[in-house]
Protein backbone atom coordinates (compact mmCIF):
# COMPACT_ATOMS: atom_id res chain seq x y z
CA UNK A 1 0.00 0.00 0.00
CA UNK A 2 1.25 3.39 -0.72
CA UNK A 3 0.37 6.63 0.91
CA UNK A 4 -0.13 10.31 -0.73
CA UNK A 5 2.70 11.48 1.60
CA UNK A 6 5.13 9.12 -0.35
CA UNK A 7 3.18 11.02 -3.27
CA UNK A 8 4.52 14.39 -2.64
CA UNK A 9 8.45 14.91 -3.60
CA UNK A 10 10.24 16.66 -0.51
CA UNK A 11 11.19 19.20 -2.40
CA UNK A 12 7.63 20.21 -4.02
CA UNK A 13 6.29 23.69 -4.23
CA UNK A 14 3.63 22.84 -2.14
CA UNK A 15 5.67 22.33 0.99
CA UNK A 16 7.84 25.32 0.64
CA UNK A 17 4.11 27.25 0.23
CA UNK A 18 2.84 25.75 3.32
CA UNK A 19 6.30 26.88 5.60
CA UNK A 20 5.84 30.51 3.39
CA UNK A 21 2.20 31.34 4.72
CA UNK A 22 2.80 29.60 7.79
CA UNK A 23 5.03 33.01 8.83
CA UNK A 24 3.41 35.18 7.17
CA UNK A 25 1.81 37.62 10.65
CA UNK A 26 -1.67 37.42 8.38
CA UNK A 27 -3.35 39.16 11.33
CA UNK A 28 -0.41 42.60 11.33
CA UNK A 29 -1.14 41.94 7.66
CA UNK A 30 -5.14 42.54 7.43
CA UNK A 31 -6.55 39.20 6.50
CA UNK A 32 -9.87 38.71 7.52
CA UNK A 33 -10.92 36.17 9.91
CA UNK A 34 -7.53 35.48 11.14
CA UNK A 35 -8.31 35.34 14.64
CA UNK A 36 -11.46 33.66 15.59
CA UNK A 37 -14.49 34.73 17.76
CA UNK A 38 -16.53 32.54 20.15
CA UNK A 39 -19.33 32.68 18.65
CA UNK A 40 -20.97 31.25 15.00
CA UNK A 41 -19.32 28.82 12.67
CA UNK A 42 -15.61 28.49 12.09
CA UNK A 43 -14.93 30.17 9.05
CA UNK A 44 -12.36 28.97 6.69
CA UNK A 45 -8.35 30.47 7.80
CA UNK A 46 -7.05 32.72 5.43
CA UNK A 47 -3.90 30.77 5.30
CA UNK A 48 -5.73 27.95 3.98
CA UNK A 49 -7.02 29.90 1.23
CA UNK A 50 -3.65 32.24 0.75
CA UNK A 51 -2.27 28.39 -0.04
CA UNK A 52 -4.31 27.49 -2.32
CA UNK A 53 -4.10 30.80 -4.44
CA UNK A 54 -0.37 30.61 -4.56
CA UNK A 55 -0.25 27.34 -5.12
CA UNK A 56 -2.67 27.61 -8.27
CA UNK A 57 -0.76 30.78 -9.26
CA UNK A 58 2.45 29.05 -9.67
CA UNK A 59 0.25 26.10 -11.51
CA UNK A 60 -1.34 28.51 -14.16
CA UNK A 61 -4.82 28.08 -12.15
CA UNK A 62 -6.66 31.35 -11.60
CA UNK A 63 -9.68 30.66 -11.91
CA UNK A 64 -12.07 30.05 -8.70
CA UNK A 65 -14.00 26.99 -10.65
CA UNK A 66 -10.74 25.09 -11.20
CA UNK A 67 -9.64 26.06 -7.96
CA UNK A 68 -12.12 24.33 -6.45
CA UNK A 69 -11.80 20.97 -8.75
CA UNK A 70 -8.49 21.24 -7.93
CA UNK A 71 -8.97 20.69 -3.96
CA UNK A 72 -10.39 17.25 -4.96
CA UNK A 73 -8.29 15.79 -7.54
CA UNK A 74 -4.82 17.56 -6.97
CA UNK A 75 -2.51 15.86 -4.35
CA UNK A 76 -0.33 18.41 -3.21
CA UNK A 77 -3.48 20.24 -2.82
CA UNK A 78 -4.47 17.20 -0.21
CA UNK A 79 -2.39 16.41 1.64
CA UNK A 80 1.77 16.94 2.46
CA UNK A 81 3.86 16.87 6.38
CA UNK A 82 4.22 20.15 7.59
CA UNK A 83 5.89 18.23 10.70
CA UNK A 84 8.22 15.51 11.59
CA UNK A 85 5.57 14.74 14.14
CA UNK A 86 3.13 13.31 11.90
CA UNK A 87 1.01 14.29 8.85
CA UNK A 88 -1.96 16.87 8.12
CA UNK A 89 -3.74 17.97 5.64
CA UNK A 90 -2.83 21.05 3.48
CA UNK A 91 -6.16 22.59 3.56
CA UNK A 92 -7.15 20.31 6.76
CA UNK A 93 -9.20 18.06 3.72
CA UNK A 94 -11.72 21.41 3.21
CA UNK A 95 -12.96 21.98 -0.09
CA UNK A 96 -13.60 25.12 -0.25
CA UNK A 97 -16.66 26.20 -2.64
CA UNK A 98 -15.88 28.92 -5.65
CA UNK A 99 -17.75 31.20 -4.29
CA UNK A 100 -15.89 31.15 -0.99
CA UNK A 101 -12.58 31.43 -3.37
CA UNK A 102 -13.78 34.50 -5.11
CA UNK A 103 -15.17 36.15 -1.63
CA UNK A 104 -11.52 35.54 0.07
CA UNK A 105 -10.07 37.75 -2.99
CA UNK A 106 -12.02 40.49 -3.04
CA UNK A 107 -12.02 40.90 0.48
CA UNK A 108 -8.67 40.51 1.44
CA UNK A 109 -7.05 42.39 -1.41
CA UNK A 110 -5.25 45.19 0.23
CA UNK A 111 -3.88 42.26 2.93
CA UNK A 112 -2.38 40.60 -0.18
CA UNK A 113 -0.40 43.67 -1.47
CA UNK A 114 0.82 44.17 2.33
CA UNK A 115 1.80 40.48 1.95
CA UNK A 116 4.11 40.82 -1.08
CA UNK A 117 5.74 44.00 0.49
CA UNK A 118 6.45 42.19 3.88
CA UNK A 119 8.40 39.48 1.47
CA UNK A 120 10.09 41.81 -0.42
CA UNK A 121 11.35 43.91 2.92
CA UNK A 122 11.95 39.80 4.08
CA UNK A 123 14.51 39.36 0.77
CA UNK A 124 16.34 42.59 1.33
CA UNK A 125 16.98 41.89 5.22
CA UNK A 126 18.42 38.72 3.64
CA UNK A 127 20.48 40.90 0.99
CA UNK A 128 18.26 38.96 -1.88
CA UNK A 129 17.72 42.82 -3.00
CA UNK A 130 20.09 44.99 -3.51
CA UNK A 131 17.90 48.16 -4.33
CA UNK A 132 20.40 50.06 -6.09
CA UNK A 133 19.90 49.09 -8.92
CA UNK A 134 16.28 48.52 -10.49
CA UNK A 135 14.13 48.55 -13.80
CA UNK A 136 11.04 49.23 -14.86
CA UNK A 137 8.52 48.18 -17.77
CA UNK A 138 5.01 47.62 -18.28
CA UNK A 139 3.01 45.16 -19.93
CA UNK A 140 -0.82 45.04 -20.90
CA UNK A 141 -3.09 42.60 -20.14
CA UNK A 142 -6.93 42.21 -20.76
CA UNK A 143 -9.38 43.21 -18.48
CA UNK A 144 -13.12 41.52 -17.64
CA UNK A 145 -14.76 44.24 -20.24
CA UNK A 146 -15.10 43.74 -24.19
CA UNK A 147 -13.76 46.31 -26.59
CA UNK A 148 -17.71 46.52 -27.36
CA UNK A 149 -18.31 47.83 -24.14
CA UNK A 150 -15.89 50.23 -24.06
CA UNK A 151 -16.86 53.86 -25.53
CA UNK A 152 -15.11 57.33 -26.31
CA UNK A 153 -16.83 60.45 -28.43
CA UNK A 154 -15.62 58.79 -32.17
CA UNK A 155 -17.27 55.58 -31.53
CA UNK A 156 -20.51 57.45 -29.90
CA UNK A 157 -20.64 59.67 -32.76
CA UNK A 158 -20.76 56.67 -35.09
CA UNK A 159 -23.43 55.17 -33.36
CA UNK A 160 -26.19 57.53 -33.23
CA UNK A 161 -25.03 58.39 -37.16
CA UNK A 162 -26.08 54.63 -37.83
CA UNK A 163 -29.15 55.29 -35.60
CA UNK A 164 -30.69 58.45 -37.34
CA UNK A 165 -29.86 56.90 -40.29
CA UNK A 166 -32.16 53.96 -40.11
CA UNK A 167 -34.50 56.16 -38.49
CA UNK A 168 -34.76 57.63 -41.81
CA UNK A 169 -35.14 54.79 -43.77
CA UNK A 170 -37.66 53.55 -41.32
CA UNK A 171 -39.91 56.71 -42.05
CA UNK A 172 -39.19 56.32 -45.77
CA UNK A 173 -41.11 52.49 -45.38
CA UNK A 174 -43.84 54.20 -43.16
CA UNK A 175 -44.65 56.87 -45.91
CA UNK A 176 -45.29 53.94 -48.19
CA UNK A 177 -47.64 51.91 -46.07
CA UNK A 178 -49.23 54.63 -45.03
CA UNK A 179 -50.84 54.97 -48.39
CA UNK A 180 -52.11 51.02 -48.21
CA UNK A 181 -54.77 50.49 -45.35
CA UNK A 182 -54.53 46.65 -45.28
CA UNK A 183 -50.66 46.66 -44.16
CA UNK A 184 -51.46 47.42 -40.71
CA UNK A 185 -49.42 44.87 -39.19
CA UNK A 186 -46.77 46.22 -41.70
CA UNK A 187 -46.87 49.58 -40.18
CA UNK A 188 -46.72 48.68 -36.16
CA UNK A 189 -43.57 46.72 -36.88
CA UNK A 190 -41.71 50.29 -38.61
CA UNK A 191 -43.15 51.77 -36.18
CA UNK A 192 -41.32 49.20 -33.07
CA UNK A 193 -38.41 49.91 -35.15
CA UNK A 194 -38.62 53.61 -34.35
CA UNK A 195 -39.20 53.15 -30.84
CA UNK A 196 -36.37 50.91 -30.11
CA UNK A 197 -33.92 53.32 -32.20
CA UNK A 198 -35.22 56.37 -30.15
CA UNK A 199 -34.30 54.39 -27.17
CA UNK A 200 -31.06 53.43 -28.36
CA UNK A 201 -30.34 56.85 -29.23
CA UNK A 202 -31.13 58.39 -25.66
CA UNK A 203 -28.85 55.15 -24.07
CA UNK A 204 -26.01 56.63 -26.40
CA UNK A 205 -26.73 60.19 -25.21
CA UNK A 206 -26.53 59.29 -21.83
CA UNK A 207 -23.22 57.25 -22.62
CA UNK A 208 -21.61 60.38 -24.41
CA UNK A 209 -22.73 62.23 -21.11
CA UNK A 210 -20.56 59.78 -19.43
CA UNK A 211 -17.54 60.25 -21.94
CA UNK A 212 -17.72 64.19 -21.74
CA UNK A 213 -17.55 64.44 -17.54
CA UNK A 214 -14.12 61.27 -17.51
CA UNK A 215 -11.04 62.80 -17.49
CA UNK A 216 -9.29 60.36 -20.13
CA UNK A 217 -12.76 60.53 -23.07
CA UNK A 218 -13.34 57.31 -22.53
CA UNK A 219 -15.43 55.10 -20.40
CA UNK A 220 -15.83 51.26 -19.91
CA UNK A 221 -19.21 49.98 -18.80
CA UNK A 222 -18.17 46.53 -17.76
CA UNK A 223 -15.54 47.37 -15.37
CA UNK A 224 -15.26 50.72 -14.97
CA UNK A 225 -11.40 51.00 -14.45
CA UNK A 226 -10.92 49.29 -17.45
CA UNK A 227 -9.38 51.05 -20.41
CA UNK A 228 -8.32 50.52 -24.26
CA UNK A 229 -4.59 50.35 -24.44
CA UNK A 230 -2.57 49.61 -27.40
CA UNK A 231 -0.69 46.02 -27.19
CA UNK A 232 1.15 46.22 -30.33
CA UNK A 233 0.81 46.84 -34.42
CA UNK A 234 -2.19 48.86 -33.59
CA UNK A 235 -3.94 45.95 -31.76
CA UNK A 236 -6.50 47.37 -28.95
CA UNK A 237 -7.68 45.69 -26.25
CA UNK A 238 -9.68 46.79 -23.30
CA UNK A 239 -7.37 46.10 -20.04
CA UNK A 240 -4.46 47.46 -17.30
CA UNK A 241 -1.26 48.78 -17.48
CA UNK A 242 0.83 46.88 -15.35
CA UNK A 243 3.82 48.23 -14.12
CA UNK A 244 6.52 45.97 -12.53
CA UNK A 245 9.89 47.05 -11.12
CA UNK A 246 12.60 44.61 -10.37
CA UNK A 247 15.45 44.57 -8.63
CA UNK A 248 18.93 43.84 -10.58
CA UNK A 249 20.95 41.35 -8.12
CA UNK A 250 18.60 38.14 -8.02
CA UNK A 251 15.75 39.50 -10.36
CA UNK A 252 13.32 40.21 -7.47
CA UNK A 253 9.83 42.19 -8.28
CA UNK A 254 10.04 45.05 -5.66
CA UNK A 255 6.74 46.56 -7.05
CA UNK A 256 3.54 46.35 -9.16
CA UNK A 257 0.48 48.43 -9.92
CA UNK A 258 -1.87 49.02 -12.41
CA UNK A 259 -0.88 52.60 -14.62
CA UNK A 260 -2.56 54.76 -16.80
CA UNK A 261 -2.68 53.83 -20.29
CA UNK A 262 0.39 54.81 -22.07
CA UNK A 263 3.69 54.63 -19.97
CA UNK A 264 4.61 58.10 -19.60
CA UNK A 265 4.04 59.75 -16.61
CA UNK A 266 4.08 56.36 -14.33
CA UNK A 267 7.89 57.01 -13.83
CA UNK A 268 7.90 59.26 -11.66
CA UNK A 269 5.15 57.39 -9.27
CA UNK A 270 6.87 54.07 -9.81
CA UNK A 271 10.46 55.37 -8.70
CA UNK A 272 8.68 56.76 -5.51
CA UNK A 273 6.73 53.56 -4.37
CA UNK A 274 9.89 51.90 -5.08
CA UNK A 275 12.33 53.89 -3.01
CA UNK A 276 9.73 54.11 0.49
CA UNK A 277 9.65 50.54 0.66
CA UNK A 278 13.10 49.72 -0.11
CA UNK A 279 14.62 52.83 2.30
CA UNK A 280 17.76 53.50 -0.14
CA UNK A 281 18.81 57.21 -1.02
CA UNK A 282 20.09 56.56 -4.11
CA UNK A 283 18.68 54.42 -6.72
CA UNK A 284 19.73 53.75 -10.31
CA UNK A 285 16.33 53.13 -12.54
CA UNK A 286 16.69 51.85 -16.07
CA UNK A 287 13.64 52.16 -18.25
CA UNK A 288 12.96 52.25 -21.85
CA UNK A 289 12.10 55.06 -23.71
CA UNK A 290 8.38 55.11 -23.71
CA UNK A 291 9.14 56.70 -19.94
CA UNK A 292 11.10 59.28 -21.59
CA UNK A 293 9.06 62.64 -19.93
CA UNK A 294 11.01 65.85 -18.76
CA UNK A 295 9.09 66.43 -15.71
CA UNK A 296 9.04 62.66 -14.01
CA UNK A 297 12.93 62.51 -14.99
CA UNK A 298 13.46 65.68 -12.70
CA UNK A 299 11.14 64.75 -10.24
CA UNK A 300 13.28 61.35 -9.84
CA UNK A 301 16.73 62.98 -9.68
CA UNK A 302 15.68 65.70 -6.50
CA UNK A 303 14.73 62.15 -4.96
CA UNK A 304 17.91 60.62 -5.53
CA UNK A 305 17.19 58.49 -8.52
CA UNK A 306 19.21 58.63 -11.20
CA UNK A 307 17.39 57.75 -14.64
CA UNK A 308 18.51 55.92 -17.58
CA UNK A 309 15.74 56.65 -20.30
CA UNK A 310 16.67 56.88 -23.98
CA UNK A 311 15.31 59.79 -25.56
CA UNK A 312 11.85 59.06 -27.99
CA UNK A 313 12.89 59.42 -31.67
CA UNK A 314 11.42 62.75 -32.92
CA UNK A 315 10.04 63.38 -35.91
CA UNK A 316 12.06 66.73 -37.31
CA UNK A 317 10.05 69.05 -39.27
CA UNK A 318 13.23 71.72 -39.32
CA UNK A 319 15.84 70.71 -41.66
CA UNK A 320 19.40 69.92 -40.67
CA UNK A 321 21.21 72.94 -39.09
CA UNK A 322 17.70 74.74 -37.90
CA UNK A 323 16.30 71.92 -35.59
CA UNK A 324 16.08 73.40 -31.96
CA UNK A 325 19.60 70.77 -31.04
CA UNK A 326 21.35 73.14 -33.22
CA UNK A 327 20.68 76.15 -31.61
CA UNK A 328 23.58 76.87 -28.90
CA UNK A 329 22.45 77.64 -25.23
CA UNK A 330 24.81 79.93 -22.84
CA UNK A 331 23.92 78.79 -19.65
CA UNK A 332 25.67 81.58 -17.89
CA UNK A 333 24.09 84.09 -19.79
CA UNK A 334 20.68 81.86 -20.41
CA UNK A 335 21.03 83.00 -23.78
CA UNK A 336 20.35 81.01 -27.04
CA UNK A 337 22.82 81.34 -30.14
CA UNK A 338 20.82 80.60 -33.72
CA UNK A 339 22.02 79.42 -36.75
CA UNK A 340 22.89 82.99 -37.99
CA UNK A 341 24.94 84.12 -35.23
CA UNK A 342 22.06 86.18 -33.35
CA UNK A 343 21.27 85.99 -29.82
CA UNK A 344 17.98 85.08 -28.55
CA UNK A 345 16.98 86.22 -25.12
CA UNK A 346 13.82 85.34 -22.50
CA UNK A 347 10.46 87.11 -23.90
CA UNK A 348 8.10 85.01 -21.74
CA UNK A 349 7.69 82.64 -18.44
CA UNK A 350 5.02 80.75 -18.44
CA UNK A 351 4.16 76.96 -16.75
CA UNK A 352 2.92 74.16 -18.38
CA UNK A 353 1.32 70.85 -17.25
CA UNK A 354 2.66 67.66 -18.81
CA UNK A 355 0.70 64.56 -17.09
CA UNK A 356 0.28 65.21 -13.10
CA UNK A 357 3.12 67.45 -12.69
CA UNK A 358 3.09 71.33 -13.49
CA UNK A 359 6.52 73.06 -14.66
CA UNK A 360 7.89 76.24 -15.87
CA UNK A 361 8.98 77.23 -19.76
CA UNK A 362 10.87 79.86 -20.59
CA UNK A 363 10.19 81.27 -24.52
CA UNK A 364 13.55 82.23 -26.55
CA UNK A 365 13.19 85.39 -29.51
CA UNK A 366 15.18 87.49 -31.16
CA UNK A 367 14.08 90.47 -33.14
CA UNK A 368 16.49 90.12 -36.09
CA UNK A 369 14.19 87.24 -37.59
CA UNK A 370 12.34 89.70 -39.29
CA UNK A 371 15.65 90.57 -42.38
CA UNK A 372 17.26 87.40 -41.84
CA UNK A 373 18.42 85.65 -45.03
CA UNK A 374 17.90 82.19 -43.29
CA UNK A 375 14.06 82.88 -42.49
CA UNK A 376 12.83 80.34 -45.03
CA UNK A 377 14.81 77.75 -43.82
CA UNK A 378 14.35 78.40 -39.93
CA UNK A 379 10.49 79.20 -39.80
CA UNK A 380 7.68 79.89 -41.33
CA UNK A 381 6.46 81.94 -38.27
CA UNK A 382 4.91 85.31 -39.36
CA UNK A 383 6.22 86.36 -35.23
CA UNK A 384 9.55 84.85 -36.06
CA UNK A 385 11.19 81.47 -34.64
CA UNK A 386 10.66 81.25 -31.10
CA UNK A 387 12.68 78.11 -28.61
CA UNK A 388 11.31 77.19 -25.43
CA UNK A 389 13.15 75.83 -22.91
CA UNK A 390 11.47 73.97 -19.67
CA UNK A 391 12.79 73.98 -16.23
CA UNK A 392 13.92 70.37 -16.38
CA UNK A 393 16.01 70.62 -19.33
CA UNK A 394 19.15 70.33 -17.45
CA UNK A 395 18.20 67.02 -15.88
CA UNK A 396 16.75 65.36 -19.36
CA UNK A 397 20.58 66.57 -20.98
CA UNK A 398 21.73 64.46 -18.17
CA UNK A 399 19.89 61.64 -18.34
CA UNK A 400 20.57 61.04 -22.35
CA UNK A 401 24.37 61.93 -21.78
CA UNK A 402 24.37 58.89 -19.51
CA UNK A 403 22.59 56.79 -21.21
CA UNK A 404 24.56 57.71 -24.74
CA UNK A 405 27.93 57.13 -23.11
CA UNK A 406 27.61 53.73 -21.27
CA UNK A 407 24.98 52.14 -23.71
CA UNK A 408 26.23 48.45 -22.06
CA UNK A 409 24.74 49.18 -18.45
CA UNK A 410 21.42 50.07 -20.18
CA UNK A 411 20.91 47.13 -22.08
CA UNK A 412 20.52 45.36 -18.70
CA UNK A 413 17.11 46.29 -18.49
CA UNK A 414 15.83 44.10 -20.90
CA UNK A 415 17.43 40.70 -19.39
CA UNK A 416 16.61 42.33 -15.61
CA UNK A 417 12.73 42.84 -16.26
CA UNK A 418 11.73 41.33 -19.89
CA UNK A 419 11.66 36.94 -18.72
CA UNK A 420 9.11 37.85 -15.92
CA UNK A 421 6.78 38.93 -18.46
CA UNK A 422 7.31 35.64 -20.34
CA UNK A 423 6.86 33.66 -17.27
CA UNK A 424 3.60 34.88 -16.42
CA UNK A 425 1.85 35.07 -19.64
CA UNK A 426 3.46 31.76 -21.39
CA UNK A 427 3.80 29.57 -18.05
CA UNK A 428 0.91 30.84 -15.69
CA UNK A 429 -1.55 32.07 -18.43
CA UNK A 430 -1.72 35.62 -17.18
CA UNK A 431 -3.10 37.26 -20.17
CA UNK A 432 -6.18 37.82 -19.28
CA UNK A 433 -7.18 39.16 -15.77
CA UNK A 434 -9.50 36.99 -13.19
CA UNK A 435 -11.17 40.27 -11.59
CA UNK A 436 -12.55 44.08 -11.65
CA UNK A 437 -11.67 47.25 -10.56
CA UNK A 438 -8.31 48.62 -9.81
CA UNK A 439 -7.98 47.46 -6.31
CA UNK A 440 -8.72 44.09 -6.95
CA UNK A 441 -6.45 44.37 -9.77
CA UNK A 442 -3.75 44.94 -8.28
CA UNK A 443 -3.72 42.44 -5.72
CA UNK A 444 -3.76 40.30 -8.10
CA UNK A 445 -0.76 41.21 -9.86
CA UNK A 446 1.08 41.08 -5.99
CA UNK A 447 -0.27 37.50 -5.54
CA UNK A 448 1.26 36.67 -8.95
CA UNK A 449 4.56 38.87 -7.86
CA UNK A 450 4.63 37.27 -4.67
CA UNK A 451 4.87 33.71 -6.47
CA UNK A 452 7.55 34.55 -8.39
CA UNK A 453 9.44 35.91 -6.11
CA UNK A 454 9.13 32.63 -4.10
CA UNK A 455 10.25 30.86 -7.35
CA UNK A 456 13.15 32.75 -7.83
CA UNK A 457 13.81 32.33 -3.90
CA UNK A 458 14.13 28.72 -4.39
CA UNK A 459 16.34 29.07 -7.66
CA UNK A 460 18.41 31.76 -6.02
CA UNK A 461 19.52 29.54 -2.90
CA UNK A 462 18.07 26.32 -3.05
CA UNK A 463 15.17 24.57 -0.70
CA UNK A 464 17.26 23.59 1.89
CA UNK A 465 18.12 26.94 2.66
CA UNK A 466 14.72 28.15 2.05
CA UNK A 467 13.01 25.88 4.11
CA UNK A 468 15.37 26.87 7.44
CA UNK A 469 14.92 30.35 7.15
CA UNK A 470 11.34 29.80 6.78
CA UNK A 471 10.94 27.35 9.56
CA UNK A 472 12.78 29.83 11.54
CA UNK A 473 10.35 32.62 10.76
CA UNK A 474 7.40 30.12 11.74
CA UNK A 475 9.13 29.42 15.50
CA UNK A 476 9.64 33.42 15.63
CA UNK A 477 5.96 34.01 14.92
CA UNK A 478 4.94 30.77 17.43
CA UNK A 479 6.71 32.48 20.37
CA UNK A 480 5.28 35.66 19.48
CA UNK A 481 1.69 33.81 19.62
CA UNK A 482 2.36 32.71 22.28
CA UNK A 483 3.78 35.53 24.48
CA UNK A 484 0.39 37.19 23.32
CA UNK A 485 -2.07 34.44 24.94
CA UNK A 486 -0.08 34.47 28.03
CA UNK A 487 -0.45 38.30 28.24
CA UNK A 488 -4.11 38.09 27.99
CA UNK A 489 -4.33 35.39 30.50
CA UNK A 490 -2.12 37.44 32.49
CA UNK A 491 -4.43 40.42 32.06
CA UNK A 492 -7.47 38.08 33.09
CA UNK A 493 -5.79 36.93 36.11
CA UNK A 494 -5.02 40.62 37.29
CA UNK A 495 -8.28 41.36 37.23
CA UNK A 496 -9.70 38.92 39.60
CA UNK A 497 -6.74 39.04 42.13
CA UNK A 498 -6.37 40.35 45.41
CA UNK A 499 -3.55 43.22 46.06
CA UNK A 500 -1.40 41.25 48.95
CA UNK A 501 -0.88 38.39 46.64
CA UNK A 502 -0.33 40.49 43.46
CA UNK A 503 3.50 41.44 43.78
CA UNK A 504 4.40 37.76 43.95
CA UNK A 505 2.89 36.63 40.99
CA UNK A 506 3.40 39.22 39.22
CA UNK A 507 7.05 38.90 39.56
CA UNK A 508 6.61 35.16 38.49
CA UNK A 509 4.96 35.60 35.42
CA UNK A 510 7.25 38.25 34.87
CA UNK A 511 10.18 35.97 34.16
CA UNK A 512 8.20 33.30 32.74
CA UNK A 513 7.44 35.35 29.65
CA UNK A 514 10.71 36.85 29.70
CA UNK A 515 11.92 33.45 29.48
CA UNK A 516 9.11 32.38 26.36
CA UNK A 517 10.60 35.35 24.34
CA UNK A 518 13.93 34.46 24.83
Amino acid sequence: MSSLEEMVEEDSFARIIDLFVDALPLDDLGFKHSSLNRQGNEPYHPSDLLKLLINGQRNGIRSANKLHVATKINLEMIRLRRASDGQVWLLKGLQPSARTICYFRSNNNTAIKKAHRHFVKKLKKWHLIDGTILALDSTKVRGQNSLKNNFNQKKIDRHLEYLENRIEEYLDQLDDVEDKPRRQKKRNEVLDKIQQAEQRIDHYKVLQDQVNQSTDGQISTTDPDARAVIKHRNIVEVGYNIQTTVDAKHHMIVDTFAGGVTDRGDLGRAAKRSQDLLKEDKIDLLADKGYHNGADIAYCERKGIRTWIPPSRKHHQKPVGFRKTDFAYDAASDIYICPDGQTMEVELLFKKRNNRRNYRVKRYSTPMCTGCPLRKQCTTSPLGRKIERPNHQPHVERNDARVQRYPDFYRMRQQIVEPIFGVWKRQWHFDHLILKRRENIEAEVSLAALTYNLMRLLAVRGTQWVKTKLEASVFFQLHILIYHKMSQMVNRILKIMTTRSLIYLYTILNCALRHVVA
